[in-house]
């Protein structure tokens, strides 16, 4: 089973955003086609193509339809088939870094040194391990050959 197109459409320049996105989800559907993907979920897939085909170029809220379908297809992918976006996992760290490592190591430093404005300084120390762990989970990703051609924000 293949996995469907988007339809061609064209955009006004006053829609810059929409147009960015619907190009980005022309990469994600033309990068998928290239690859070998488990049927049941080309045919997941091919039902959000449908759904987002089938609105109109006019319609007031197909931007909203294209961030929801690129939404759903990355959520298949990377809940089905564990394939994500480049710097998924460093993007992903960082922010978790910060709470899960970087918070507490502030809170301890405060207490050790008897300064509360020593919280700040976990921060960037939890910033480092979350991005040196993100990396590092990107690396095996693109080895395992489970990472996509580009990055999405």
């Amino acid at each position: 089973m293949e996995l469907e197109g988007l339809k061609i459409r064209s955009f006004s320049e006053k829609k810059e955003a929409l147009n960015k996105d619907y190009s980005l989800l022309e990469q994600l559907v033309q990068e998928l086609q290239n690859r070998e993907l488990p049927p049941e979920v080309v045919v997941e897939l091919n039902e959000e193509i449908f759904r987002l085909n089938a609105v109109s170029d006019h319609d007031l809220k197909l931007n909203f339809y294209v961030r929801l379908v690129k939404k759903k297809v990355l959520e298949t992918l990377h809940n089905d088939l564990e394939i994500v976006p480049k710097n998924y996992y460093r993007n992903l760290w960082s922010a978790l870094g910060m709470s899960v490592f970087g918070i507490p190591l502030g809170i301890i430093l405060s207490a050790i040194l008897d300064n509360t404005a020593s919280i700040a300084i976990g921060l960037p120390i939890g910033l480092a391990i979350g991005l040196a762990v993100g990396t590092e989970m990107d690396k095996r990703s693109l080895e395992n050959n489970k990472q996509l051609e580009f990055e999405i924000n």
